[in-house]
């Protein structure tokens, strides 16, 4: 017997804006096995190689103890592996490390997560009356993802760190497992190819380096997306997405606009109104904040504040104009604003 699954569910346009982005956004990124595999190619080409993640079961975390997984951005998949025979089932565990700071307690943090996942098969077995001989534990493969700024080496995930001992008496004693390890900061821009995730991977690295690079590397990940076959639609929408959450979580407004323009003068024609429905978002968010505080006033100027994004100062009469919309109205002038190349098209 298996632990509970939950089908991933990809937020929708009206999601709140996200705090932790570099985690949460790229938790959000991951829960696409496809996209997962990708990651996994970066450190473990071989492994990845050997995993069906056609068949990959997103495992849901809610038999772990709460004081555990409130603390953790990570992501749980079971997967096929085959190795000759029959395959067997192993768990992909993904840990997002944001920190300023590597942290020294990493190794016991996986090991304490990898007994509690034996503990709920060994639950899940005796509930269910499985004979002692028949258990098998599943294979845990740990996965450390850091986002960080600070360096952080993989030769400080073993248990051994936390230690005091002599290194050659007592070392036979540790617990041992191997986890892989991908440090976003150290890892060569040019490793980050190849697959959407590692385009979006890329996108992030450079998130906060000027804008001019960053564009560069927007185009080069869309470039890449586009030329995705129709089969990998789910993998383009995604990164796409991702790619959009990155400008809006990680760019200053001043700069938003530009840059969803750049990606929408990217894509090809039939995806330009996905993707302006994608960039609506950050329309989307400011209006259900004036709807929540109930000013129409407050409503207006977030219409103001798009206008000018777009079409820089308005004169007086357009200014008069947003002054006196009705709420309808205001909904109209943002349903329009995706398309709009000009203040006509929004039916002022």
């Amino acid at each position: 017997m298996n632990p509970p699954t939950n089908p991933a569910h990809p937020p929708g346009n009206d999601e709140p804006p996200i705090r932790e982005f570099a985690d949460r956004g790229t938790l959000w990124l991951l829960e696409s096995p496809e996209n997962l595999r990708g990651l996994l190619r970066l450190v473990a080409a071989d492994l990845a190689d050997r995993l069906d993640f056609s068949r990959a079961t997103r495992i849901n975390r809610s038999f772990v103890p709460d004081d555990l997984h409130k603390q953790e951005a990570d992501l749980l998949y079971r997967v096929p592996f085959h190795e000759g025979g029959a395959p067997r089932e192993v768990l992909v565990y993904v840990l997002l490390e944001h920190q300023s700071r590597p942290d020294r307690t990493m190794s016991l943090r996986l090991l304490s997560y990898m007994v509690q996942l034996w503990e709920a098969q060994r639950r899940a077995w005796q509930d269910a009356g499985t004979p002692v001989g028949q258990w098998r534990l599943h294979p845990i493969v740990p996965i450390v993802f850091y986002t960080g700024k600070r360096r952080w080496s993989a030769a400080s995930l073993g248990l051994e760190t936390l230690m005091e001992l002599p290194p050659t008496l007592l070392t036979r004693f540790l617990p041992r497992h191997d986890t892989l390890f991908l440090s976003l900061r150290d890892t060569p821009p040019g490793a980050l190819t190849g697959s959407a995730v590692a385009h979006a991977l890329r996108t992030l690295q450079a998130a906060d380096e000027p804008r001019e690079a960053l564009a560069t590397i927007l185009q080069e990940a869309v470039r890449y997306l586009e030329a995705l076959p129709p089969s990998a639609q789910a993998e383009w929408r995604r990164a796409m997405r991702y790619l959009l959450l990155l400008i809006r979580h990680k760019r200053a407004p001043d700069e938003r606009q530009a840059l969803y323009q750049l990606v929408h003068d990217s894509v090809e024609h039939r995806h330009a109104t996905e993707v302006n429905e994608m960039a609506l978002t950050d329309a989307q968010v400011l209006m259900a904040r004036g709807h929540r505080e109930g000013r129409q006033e407050g409503q207006r100027e977030v219409v103001r504040a798009l206008l000018e994004s777009r079409f820089g100062p308005l004169d007086a009469a357009t200014s008069a104009m947003v002054d006196n919309l009705t709420p309808a109205q205001v909904n109209e002038v943002v349903r329009r604003f995706a398309n709009a190349q000009t203040l006509a098209d929004l039916g002022l």
